[in-house]
């Protein structure tokens, strides 16, 4: 990693400590029609993905929809809470590799396990990337 991105990476680290306290405490979609919206920064070893992760709960799923700063999409997809799966639907071009793609729906269900349970950070140890989905505040 550059001198660059790591320090850019500290700063983005800093700015999420610093203004946790701005952030309401937005509650996993569990009912038909509920939203949350998180601040997301995904940190792996060579390179990070920050952005904006929308979740919308729609009777039987939980659709979400990861997209950058500058609202290019990363990836969409499901996740079937009688079945504890995640699907990917659509995967930014250079993350659409059939080991990216399984890894990924591997940490997306466990991390939509910690969101459940009102946390925001899971790392995957084996591969180093770590999650941080901080909620934001909505208005309503």
């Amino acid at each position: 990693m550059s001198p660059f991105h790591r320090i850019f990476s500290l700063w983005i680290s800093l700015l999420f400590l610093f203004s946790h306290g701005l952030w309401a405490q937005a509650k996993f979609p569990s009912v038909e029609g509920e939203r949350a919206r998180y601040a997301v920064y995904i940190e792996l070893p060579r390179s990070y993905i920050s952005g904006v992760c929308i979740l919308l709960h729609d009777g039987t799923e939980v659709k979400g929809s990861l997209f950058n700063e500058f609202g290019i999409s990363a990836m969409d997809f499901v996740y079937r809470p009688k079945k504890d799966k995640v699907k990917l639907l659509s995967v930014q071009k250079m993350l659409d590799k059939w080991y990216i793609r399984k890894r990924l729906k591997r940490d997306l269900r466990e991390l939509i396990h910690v969101l459940q349970q009102g946390g925001s950070r899971y790392v995957d140890e084996k591969y180093h990337i770590t999650f941080q989905f901080n909620p934001m505040e909505t208005e309503e």
